[in-house]
């Protein structure tokens, strides 16, 4: 595994643990044992928790492993950052650029999320581990593939 101290996930990797992936665990896990510290944006707790997938028995454990997991709320900098990297990469095909963030019927809930954990991963100066490619392209934040660890 990559030597970091602190990064950032969104909802994908949390999703993969509770499908059991291995590195998904593995990162999980060295969170528990303070080997390095991870944070989430209350917006992926979000994505997770309305996910197909999610039902009460996973919402008891992932409150559970929460515990050893910092849950980030969005302030007005990271907002209004979030905002201008969703516009800056939607304005082909969101004109207006306007973000619904709880619209569950917007073809661009990936980008929202890349957005908001982008901004997150800005504010605190650390990469982001997710099992999605990074739909921001011109964002200078370390984005490493959950696989690659």
């Amino acid at each position: 595994m990559r030597e970091m101290d602190n990064v950032v996930i969104d909802s994908s990797v949390l999703l993969s643990y509770k499908e059991g992936d291995l590195s998904a665990k593995k990162l999980i896990h060295d969170a528990i044992d303070e080997s390095i510290v991870i944070s989430v944006s209350a917006y992926s707790l979000f994505v997770l928790s309305k996910s197909n997938s999610f039902d009460r028995k996973s919402e008891i454990g992932f409150l559970s492993l929460l515990k050893f997991i910092n849950s980030i709320s969005l302030t007005v900098d990271m907002a209004m950052k979030a905002g201008y990297f969703y516009r800056s990469a939607s304005l082909d095909t969101n004109p207006y650029g306007q973000v619904d963030l709880f619209n569950l019927s917007d073809p661009n809930l990936d980008l929202i999320e890349d957005s908001v954990t982008c901004a997150l991963a800005q504010n605190m100066g650390c990469p982001v581990i997710s099992t999605r490619n990074n739909l921001l392209k011109d964002i200078d934040i370390e984005w490493i593939m959950l696989e690659e660890l």
